[in-house]
């Protein structure tokens, strides 16, 4: 045998769907399938029969077709287990179809037999004298369309020719046998594997999720695709670029792993203007909530971006293949995507979310709303991403006084008036414009944005040099502690270096000391003699008191 044979069963939810729906639903997750198996290294080929989804993946290298989907084939035995490369297959299949949302169960074919009752009991005997004998088994048959005998036939009749030297137990048994007959041929399956349920990607709808980096969002995401919706992701820089780099691959390792079936992107926008704008405006204990307001209406500018047509204003002619590929890229975005749970901080009362939700005109969507961090993060860990999700520093924590847990939406409203976000609006135009987009399925770690140094190169220091410049990379509003250092300097308008003074040894820190390592990075791509304090604001502080 040069083929690997496997039914798909779909979730229940898929199943009671109305004839026209869910045939919609089977042709999606049918999609999802073979390109899961497909990015796997398989090449596969899917169908839709009845109320399942059946696939063929072939074997080794051996060229020519998988097989027509009419049939499996007339043969006595499939044999798929002994056939070469069949067992790695088998593996490769089972885990690029465990994360196939829409899937309840699936089943890889040992043999198949002609529609017969007689046919299907030796073959059965054949399979399977061996391998019940000793132990407890039961017999399972389904059947589609009309024959000469029933399910029950063929489960007495098989389980009287298995009975000698084994048990019947059809409760709990050891070893299950499983058909299922239609009027083509009987199918004999291995034992069943759980898909993660759900429904099929692209049969709920889209929507943009906020992402941070960290455990929540990206498993707020997960959630929503798991019932269907196509996720894309905006990333607000807030911070430094290793903040970024972050937060893309976790996006990234999500939509590789769970995105079978879309194709999702990320954009970055840079919120750092708006954001000081936003500081100038309103009360500083209002600051935390105003910046989750901020991100909701910049998300939803961003929405309403990706909606508008990319080649607005282009006459006849001026329309190249790379702005036709960005156009049809746009797609209708229905809701917003965040990972807020009650009372996990201060910003997330039911007070200050609904403050928060005012901002955008599309519903803010909360799967997480209900859960715990620890429950969270057990999430993350199923799904992947909680290894990389460990690494993300909180930046949205921006206010250095006791933040407001309760607020209204009129009062933010009033002292936000004042703001004329030509920032944002210039941050808004480039997406429009498609600038901002990154396809998350052909990004490759070591190119773009997740370029990494390939050692330290002694970037990060836990002592200051003799004679070094601090450069103080904190907002104006957080320098609470001002260090016992003889020469501290503001970062620098100019990252080229161009402005300090040459041969002087700088050592950039921040409250946790990524926005110091980026700037330390642009200084030394200038030929500054750069470094950033290894630990942040507390560990500089301890060094110097110490």
């Amino acid at each position: 045998m040069d083929q690997l044979f496997v039914t798909i069963r779909p979730t229940a939810e898929v199943t009671i769907k109305s004839r026209t729906t869910r045939a919609t639903f089977l042709r999606k997750l049918r999609l999802a399938v073979k390109d899961a198996l497909q990015r796997s290294g398989l090449e596969a080929r899917a169908f839709v029969r009845g109320n399942r989804v059946m696939v063929q993946v072939a074997l080794g290298t051996a060229p020519g077709t998988v097989g027509d989907e009419a049939g499996l084939g007339d043969r006595a035995t499939a044999g798929a287990a002994g056939a070469a490369g069949a067992v790695d297959a088998t593996a490769l299949a089972t885990r690029a179809l465990e994360r196939v949302f829409g899937i309840g169960t699936f089943s890889f074919v040992e043999a198949v037999a002609a529609p017969d009752l007689a046919a299907i009991v030796a073959l059965g005997t054949e399979l399977y004298a061996e391998r019940v004998r000793g132990r407890t088994y039961a017999v399972r048959c389904k059947r589609v369309g009309r024959h000469a005998f029933g399910s029950m036939d063929v489960e007495r009749k098989l389980g009287a020719a298995l009975n000698p030297g084994a048990k019947v137990d059809l409760a709990h048994p050891e070893v299950t046998v499983e058909i299922e007959v239609d009027e083509r041929q009987a199918l004999f399956f291995s034992r069943r594997h759980h898909g993660p349920g759900g429904l099929p990607l692209g049969t709920g709808g889209h929507a943009l999720a906020l992402l941070s980096g960290g455990y929540d969002s990206i498993v707020a995401a997960w959630s929503l695709m798991r019932r269907g919706v196509e996720v894309d992701f905006v990333h607000f820089r807030l911070g430094d670029l290793e903040s970024e780099r972050l937060a893309l691959r976790v996006a990234k390792r999500l939509s590789d792993t769970w995105g079978s079936g879309s194709r999702p992107e990320a954009h970055v926008v840079d919120l750092r203007p708006a954001m000081r704008e936003m500081r100038g405006h309103l009360d500083t204990n209002l600051w935390q909530v105003g910046l989750k307001r901020l991100m909701v209406k910049a998300a939803d500018g961003v929405a309403d971006a990706l909606e508008a047509h990319a080649s607005a204003g282009a006459g006849p002619g001026e329309e190249g293949p790379r702005q036709r590929g960005r156009r049809t890229s746009r797609r209708r975005v229905d809701a917003l995507v965040t990972g807020e749970a009650i009372g996990q901080v201060s910003s997330q009362t039911l007070s200050n979310l609904r403050t928060i939700d005012a901002a955008a005109a599309r519903p803010v969507l909360r799967p997480l709303i209900a859960y715990d961090k620890l429950e969270i993060i057990a999430l993350a860990e199923r799904i992947g991403t909680a290894e990389l999700s460990a690494k993300a520093v909180e930046e949205c924590n921006i206010t250095p006084v006791r933040p407001a847990t309760s607020s209204r939406a009129e009062r933010l409203e009033r002292q936000e008036g004042g703001m004329d976000e030509s920032a944002l609006a210039a941050e808004l135009a480039r997406v429009e414009r498609g600038d901002s987009r990154i396809p998350l399925r052909a990004m490759r770690e070591g190119e773009g944005v997740l370029v990494v140094a390939a050692t330290d190169d002694g970037l990060r220091v836990s002592a200051l040099p003799e004679g070094a410049v601090l450069i103080d990379c904190r907002d104006e509003a957080m320098r609470t502690w001002v260090p016992d250092w003889p020469e501290v300097i503001a970062v620098p308008s100019d990252l080229s270096g161009g402005s300090l003074e040459p041969g002087r040894v700088y050592v950039a820190f921040c409250p946790m000391g990524q926005r110091s390592a980026y700037v330390a990075e642009r200084l030394r791509e200038g030929g500054v003699k750069a470094h950033t304090f290894k630990g942040g604001e507390g560990a500089l502080r301890a060094y110097l008191e110490g």
